[in-house]
């Protein structure tokens, strides 16, 4: 049974230079935690961590998502038994589970949300993993959750990673010149974002992209090297 609701408990620290894993050097807040066996990942406010508790399922590992707030303090929780995992499987496929859920999540939350309308995809997400298509599928279901802010984050996060500015730029005028003719393209690449996302529609504005950027445009484990 899954779990969700605020708390005050403290967040283990960001262990970035973890021994079983390499640091991501991705940001001052983000790294490893826990250990091989019992994984954690911190992406901004948002930390995901794997958890063997045979006393609740003795066949699948436990999932704990915290959302910290500006003090470190978990001020969110969302929780439950992750049937996509096995105890049996590669210990390799928990970590590649914690980063990629965590870096999907790094921007679906903002301040005045938090995590409220995100449990059908988290859920998705314990249930079916992030191999395959289930990442996109899951991706769908948060980017039409997340408020725009936070869709628009995302975005640009992934377009960084992907092309960098200057490419996803120029990548965002094209897509843009065909959805909206005649509308001035100008301004930052959130701008562009943000204005891709209110022509085509939230749940639609990541497909779009797709169609005309040769990227998945997902925190894929190929995109984040593990």
């Amino acid at each position: 049974m899954a779990s969700t609701g605020p708390t005050g408990r403290e967040a283990p620290a960001a262990l970035a230079g973890a021994p079983w894993r390499a640091a991501s050097g991705s940001g001052v807040h983000d790294g490893w935690i826990g250990t091989r066996e019992q994984p954690g990942y911190r992406a901004g406010a948002v930390v995901v961590k794997l958890t063997d508790l045979p006393g609740i399922d003795p066949v699948h590992l436990y999932f704990d998502l915290l959302l910290l707030g500006d003090d470190g303090r978990t001020e969110e929780t969302h929780s439950g038994v992750c049937s996509s995992l096995r105890r049996d499987q590669p210990l390799d496929l928990r970590s590649r589970f914690v980063r990629v859920v965590a870096e999907l999540l790094r921007h679906a939350t903002d301040p005045s949300r938090g995590l409220r309308g995100l449990g059908p995809a988290l859920t998705y997400l314990r249930e079916n993993g992030i191999e395959g298509p289930q990442l996109a599928l899951a991706a769908q279901q948060l980017d039409a959750a997340c408020s725009e802010d936070a869709l628009v984050a995302s975005l640009c996060h992934v377009l960084m990673l992907s092309l960098g500015e200057d490419d996803a730029c120029e990548s965002l005028s094209r897509v843009l010149t065909r959805l909206a003719p005649g509308e001035p393209i100008e301004g930052e690449l959130s701008d562009r974002v943000r204005l891709l996302v209110r022509r085509s529609g939230k749940a639609q504005a990541r497909r779009r992209l797709r169609e005309t950027i040769d990227f998945e445009l997902l925190p894929s484990p190929e995109l984040l090297g593990l």
